[in-house]
């Protein structure tokens, strides 16, 4: 995806986004499109997040739609899920979707 094509993404979706954030991305080889997929989910949820420390996290390998499916879902479910939290738990491998799939089909919603 290229800086036009991921602006307008952003735009359409009211999500705020700064062309050195695009680029940094680039720069350090990854690709756009999972940190823009997470970063609109994030926005569309109206979860607030650390954008700096997402970003760093992606550029290291992290999982941000893993990231942000979690963080989504936890503040549906009323459950609060920092970003660092989230993080954490994602380190260690947890899906977050199946992980709530599997808690709401007990009748749990508890991390």
């Amino acid at each position: 995806m290229n800086y036009l094509s991921a602006l307008i993404v952003c735009k359409v979706s009211g999500t705020p986004i700064k062309i050195s954030e695009l680029r940094h991305i680039q720069k350090n080889g990854k690709e756009l499109e999972p940190f823009l997929r997470a970063i609109v989910e994030l926005n569309k949820g109206g979860v607030k997040y650390d954008r700096k420390k997402l970003s760093d996290y992606y550029l290291n390998g992290g999982n941000v739609e893993n990231i942000s499916h979690g963080l989504v879902i936890a503040r549906k479910v009323g459950q609060f899920l920092s970003l660092s939290e989230a993080i954490d738990t994602d380190k260690k491998g947890l899906d977050f979707i199946e992980y709530f799939e599997n808690k709401l089909k007990t009748g749990h919603n508890k991390l």
